[in-house]
C-alpha cells in the first residue's frame, strides 16, 4: 500500500491536522481557564463573642490594615468581661492572636458599628445604649503597636426615635457624611436619615428622609461613598438597591433623585432582616465595585466615576448557595469573598477592574466538632490589603461566637 497522498489529500490531511490542533489548543486553554480554585485552611483565633452581632452587619467596614501591615478588628464582645460591647482589637501576626486595644463607652451586645481608616486615622460611628448615634476618631502608633482615643462626638440623638446601623464617609472638601435607620419606637414607621459634620465637633441634620417611611419591614441600610467632587449614597429598601449623590458645591439637603441600579428577587426564607447584605470598595482606577447578595447568588456592579453610570448587575457565583459577600482590594486586585455555610467559602479574583472574576480560593472549613456550627458564618476582610490577605469568619462553638481566619496568599 502507498503511503503517498494527492496534492488534494495533502490538503484535506492538513486540514484535519489544524482541526485536531486547535481542538487541543482549546481544551488545553479550557482547562487553564477552568483551575481549580486554591485550597486554604482555617485557623482558629483567639476572639470570642456572646453576641450574634459580633461582626455585623455586611455594609459596615470591621477591620483595616495600616501601613505597618498590622490587622485591626472592631468587634462586639456581647457581654464578655473585660470589655463587654464594642472593642477594637489588633494582631501583628496575621490574623491568629489578637490583643484589645479600645473600648467603647456605653455599648451592648446589641451596637453595631462602621469605620473608616485614613493612614494611621480611624473614624469610626457606632449606636450607642442611650439611643444615640456617636462618632469617635482614634490614631495608630506603629511603633508602640497601640491606639489613642483622640475624640469622640454625638451625632444624632432624639427622643422616642431609635437609630440603627450606622455608616460613614468623608467627601474630599473633608466633610463627614452619615447615614443610618430611624425607627420611631410609637408607631414602627421606620425610614433613612443624611447627617452631616461640616466642622469638627458639629453634626447637622441635613433633614432629608432617603427613600420611603413605612412599618412593613426594618429591611433598609445605607452606605455613603466618596466620588469626585461630591459624595454617592448606596441604599437598600427591602430587595431594591438605589443609588443617589450630591456635589460638594451642593446645599447640604440636597440628594439628586434615585436611580434603581438592582432590583432584587430574594426569596421570604432567605430575606435579609435589614437589607444591609451588599459591600462596597473604590478603586484606583476611576470605579465603584459593589457585590449584593440576590437571593442566594452574588451579583456584581461596577460604577464609572468618569461618565457617572452603573454596569448591569452580574452573577458571581454559579450555585445558589452563597451568603454575606464581601468585597475589596487585595495587593490591587479586586477580591470577592462569599460563605457557602457549611462547605466553606469563595474567594474571586479580578486583575481587570471586575471585567471578569476568576474562582481563585476555596475557604475549606473542617468538619465540625461536636458544639460547633456553621449557621452563622459571617465574614469579614480589609476593604484594602496587601501581602496575605486575611478573611475572617464567624461560627458558634458551645453556644459563643468566635472567629476563624484564613490566610489567604493572593498574588
Amino acid at each position: 500500500m502507498s503511503l503517498r497522498l494527492s496534492a488534494r489529500g495533502r490538503a484535506t490531511a492538513g486540514k484535519r491536522l489544524l482541526r485536531v490542533v486547535g481542538l487541543m489548543t482549546l481544551a488545553c486553554f479550557t482547562a487553564i481557564v477552568r483551575a481549580e480554585p486554591v485550597p486554604v485552611s482555617p485557623q482558629v483565633t483567639d476572639l470570642t463573642s456572646d453576641s450574634e452581632l459580633m461582626i455585623s452587619y455586611r455594609h459596615q467596614e470591621h477591620m483595616w490594615q495600616t501601613p505597618d501591615g498590622a490587622l485591626h478588628l472592631l468587634i462586639n464582645h456581647g457581654t464578655l468581661r473585660p470589655n463587654p460591647g464594642l472593642v477594637l482589637f489588633s494582631s501583628f501576626d496575621g490574623g491568629g492572636t489578637w490583643l484589645a486595644e479600645i473600648g467603647f463607652a456605653r455599648t451592648d451586645r446589641n451596637s453595631t458599628a462602621d469605620g473608616l481608616l485614613d493612614g494611621t486615622t480611624l473614624s469610626v460611628v457606632y449606636g450607642d445604649t442611650r439611643g444615640g448615634v456617636v462618632f469617635a476618631q482614634l490614631s495608630y502608633d506603629s511603633t508602640l503597636r497601640s491606639w489613642t482615643l483622640h475624640r469622640t462626638e454625638s451625632v444624632f440623638k432624639a427622643s422616642g426615635l431609635q437609630p440603627y446601623n450606622p455608616t460613614l464617609a468623608f467627601d474630599d472638601a473633608g466633610v463627614a457624611w452619615c447615614s443610618f435607620a430611624l425607627l420611631n419606637n410609637a408607631n414602627d414607621a421606620i425610614h433613612l436619615r443624611w447627617i452631616y459634620r461640616p466642622t469638627e465637633g458639629t453634626w447637622l441634620d441635613t433633614g432629608v428622609i432617603v427613600g420611603p417611611t413605612d412599618n412593613v419591614s426594618r429591611e433598609r441600610s445605607a452606605r455613603p461613598v466618596r466620588i469626585p467632587g461630591g459624595m454617592g449614597l448606596i441604599y437598600r429598601v427591602q430587595k431594591s438597591t438605589y443609588w443617589t449623590t450630591r456635589a460638594n458645591s451642593a446645599p447640604p439637603a440636597f440628594l439628586s433623585e434615585p436611580v434603581l441600579i438592582e432590583v432584587g428577587s430574594a426569596r421570604t426564607s432567605r430575606a435579609d432582616p435589614y437589607a444591609s447584605h451588599f459591600s462596597v470598595v473604590a478603586d484606583d482606577g476611576g470605579h465603584l465595585h459593589l457585590a449584593i447578595l440576590d437571593d442566594a447568588y452574588v451579583m456584581y456592579l461596577r460604577y464609572s466615576m468618569l461618565d457617572g453610570t452603573w454596569s448591569p448587575a452580574r452573577r458571581i457565583d454559579s450555585d445558589g448557595s452563597s451568603s454575606y459577600p464581601q468585597i475589596g482590594l487585595a495587593n490591587g486586585q479586586v477580591q470577592l469573598a462569599m460563605s457557602l455555610s457549611w462547605r466553606g467559602g469563595a474567594l474571586y479574583l479580578s486583575n481587570d477592574y471586575g471585567e471578569t472574576f476568576d474562582a481563585a480560593f476555596a475557604l475549606r472549613l473542617p468538619a465540625p466538632p461536636d458544639g460547633v456550627s456553621y449557621k452563622t458564618p459571617r465574614l469579614e476582610s480589609p476593604s484594602r490589603s496587601s501581602g496575605t490577605l486575611a478573611i475572617v469568619q464567624q461560627y458558634e462553638d458551645d453556644k459563643l461566637q468566635r472567629l476563624m481566619v484564613f490566610k489567604v496568599p493572593v498574588p
